[in-house]
């Protein structure tokens, strides 16, 4: 399985992610750091024949009163898929397999960290993928 994600493992720091603020967000090898309330995305093409069955998978950890959390919505509509880690996680490799609608065309994947001390850092991302299952 393909990951539809480009530089989902950061091995490129932020090379194909949307930064809307730089200052608030890290590229260490291996992972992403990004502090509350902000987020890095990156627009994901579903591949051949729109939409079908995909596995959207991450690494992630939290320092302790932070929370993190993955949001995949598919485009032009569609419900979002979550994928969440609470404060003062170790890291978890998290999964969830969804079903988007044939129209689907794109996703829009964000990495917010969604709870915690503004503008600190406290919320780790790496691995991120997301593949079409057969």
């Amino acid at each position: 399985m393909a990951n539809l994600i480009k530089n989902g493992d950061f091995s490129e720091q932020g090379a194909h992610w949307t930064v809307p603020d730089p200052a608030y967000v890290k590229f260490v090898t291996g992972h992403c750091i990004v502090a509350t309330p902000h987020s890095i995305s990156q627009e994901v093409l579903t591949g051949e024949g729109g939409g079908g069955t995909f596995m959207l998978s991450a690494r992630m950890k939290t320092l302790g009163g932070f929370a993190g959390r993955i949001t995949v919505q598919p485009l032009p509509t569609g419900k979002p898929v979550y994928l969440n880690v609470a404060g003062g996680q170790d890291w978890v490799v998290s999964s969830e397999k969804f079903i988007a609608q044939i129209s689907t065309l794109k996703f829009m994947v964000t990495l917010e960290s969604n709870d915690g001390t503004f503008d600190e850092f406290g919320s780790y991302f790496g691995d991120v993928t997301l593949s079409k299952l057969l």
